[in-house]
């Protein structure tokens, strides 16, 4: 479309704009303007997903995958004992408290790159399933956080699809990754971290979009089920789940708590007190006291923990290098400042063009958010620290500050954009397209970063040696270049049983 240029003309730009057919479509009523908004919508998020697809088809492995899947001798025990009770007998095994996340990794690597092999080869199958698995978390988590930025209104696709949209472009591969990555490269590390965040926003949903609409708790007799099971699970997997809960539900239950004691100001406190108690929504109530309770005994069975640092570092110093941290991860590279400052825009477009009622709802999520960062942060380094996490705070740890700030902004444009009227709404989607556009343009393709340990692998399936020399510089299967071939004994157990290998191959790399 050809553009022509009236000098003098101040209303001729936004003349122009309103000729832009993709972001005019977000405001049309009319059933060919929706139609046009989910196709536009639903081919981002399909063309970005399946550049994602690709980036995780050649992310390399890591040195934790064998060890969890196989299991290795130290992690046996955890497969055997789900719920940690041995630590009664004074039992201290690996990973005493995480038995349902390393259960999923180990029965989904010990089957599916197996069934993959119908249609690739067996080193390549290795990757696909890989890349299906992070793929698969990646749209767990677009699907929560739009679910949650739009659960104050009925569903409708196209507002659904807007909220998706607008979360997809912070899902990094590359690009910010280290800073804000929401999907790990590392495949154990995406079980352990974004998955169990994902099931943990699952078993949050129904309660939050009761709260935010004002309805109460009705729950089909199979989502009771589900919510029950999630609530004995969750705190049992992974390394992020016990502490949020800890912290979020409490906060959740003070908050509606004040809300019911406030109502009844003329009573006296006691009454007020056992009023409000009775008052607490029965389901919110029983599910997170439940998943409290199985929270703290997560924490109890993870002291038993024989991988937690015998010497760290003390408190006293790890507050000054939780600073440090937060310094190092805000500043270095532009993903989280640039974040920071869009929902720091958004809240001031909100404060003078929002109606009260929209401006009290997002101004109190975000203060609650903000009490749940800061709470965070400062407990962080109770069980933050690892002598590979010196400075406590990492892309890893800090995931449920990331993705609060992302739902935050995800909820902020939705009302921006949908919700709200305002004369420069469509300048301001224009703004939120261009600033899309920069995180994607910052997600870099880096396709080659596996092909090092590919032709390794590949060299090890070939060949007929018992211990296969390889050529190559890289680390295989590991975090660090494999020099001593005995080090590779559990890996090539994971490769015999994959099929790479007809028999125990171990492998090494010449030390520089």
């Amino acid at each position: 479309m050809k553009l022509k240029r009236v000098d003098g003309d101040p209303g001729h730009l936004s003349t122009l704009f309103k000729k832009l057919p993709p972001l005019a479509m977000l405001f049309q009523s009319n059933p060919n303007g929706q139609r046009g908004t989910l196709i536009l919508l639903l081919s981002f998020l399909l063309l970005d997903t399946g550049y994602s697809y690709m980036q995780h088809l050649h992310i390399p492995l890591d040195g934790d995958m064998a060890a969890i899947v196989l299991p290795a001798e130290n992690y046996q025990k955890v497969l055997q004992d789900p719920f940690g009770l041995s630590v009664l007998q004074g039992d201290r095994h690996s990973a005493p408290n995480r038995f349902f996340v390393h259960w999923p990794m180990s029965a989904y690597f010990l089957h599916v790159p197996v069934w993959l092999q119908q249609f690739t080869s067996p080193v390549d199958s290795i990757y696909l399933a890989c890349a299906l698995a992070k793929v698969a978390i990646q749209l767990l988590l677009i699907a929560l956080l739009a679910a949650f930025a739009t659960a104050s209104s009925k569903f409708r696709w196209q507002d659904w699809l807007l909220a998706a949209a607008v979360a997809t472009p912070f899902f990094q591969t590359g690009g910010y990754n280290l800073q804000m990555g929401l999907v790990e490269n590392s495949i154990t590390y995406s079980f352990f971290y974004p998955l169990p965040l994902a099931m943990l926003g699952c078993f949050l949903y129904p309660f939050y979009r009761s709260e935010v609409r004002a309805e109460p708790l009705r729950l089909p007799i199979w989502q009771h089920i589900l919510l029950l099971c999630l609530a004995v699970a969750l705190p049992l997997s992974g390394p992020l789940v016990a502490a949020v809960v800890l912290l979020a539900c409490p906060l959740v239950l003070v908050k509606i708590g004040y809300q019911i004691f406030a109502e009844q100001p003329d009573q006296p406190i006691f009454r007020r007190a056992a009023q409000t108690l009775r008052k607490l929504p029965k389901p919110l109530f029983f599910y997170f006291l439940l998943i409290g309770l199985v929270s703290l005994w997560s924490m109890y069975v993870g002291s038993f923990n024989i991988e937690n640092p015998a010497l760290a570092t003390p408190l006293i110093d790890r507050y000054p290098a939780l600073l440090k941290g937060i310094g190092s991860i805000f500043t270095q590279k532009l993903g989280l400042p640039l974040l920071a400052a869009a929902i720091v825009a958004n809240l001031f477009l909100v404060s003078k063009y929002a109606p009260s009622d929209i401006r009290q709802k997002l101004f109190h999520i975000g203060k609650w958010l903000a009490v749940f960062i800061l709470a965070y942060l400062l407990l962080l380094p109770l069980g933050g620290y690892r002598i590979y996490r010196p400075l406590i705070i990492r892309h890893d740890t800090v995931m449920p500050v990331t993705l609060c700030l992302v739902f935050f902004y995800g909820l902020t444009t939705f009302h921006l954009l949908r919700k709200i009227e305002w004369k420069w709404r469509r300048w301001y989607a224009t703004g939120a397209v261009v600033f899309a556009a920069m995180f994607t343009a910052a997600d870099l393709p880096e396709f080659g970063r596996s092909d090092c340990e590919r032709a390794a692998l590949h060299r090890i399936s070939l060949s007929t040696e018992k211990v296969v020399k390889l050529d190559s510089d890289c680390p295989v299967m590991a975090w660090d270049k494999i020099t001593d071939p005995h080090s590779a004994e559990i890996n090539a157990k994971l490769l015999k049983l994959w099929g790479v290998t007809d028999d125990l191959r171990l492998y090494f790399s010449e030390p520089q």
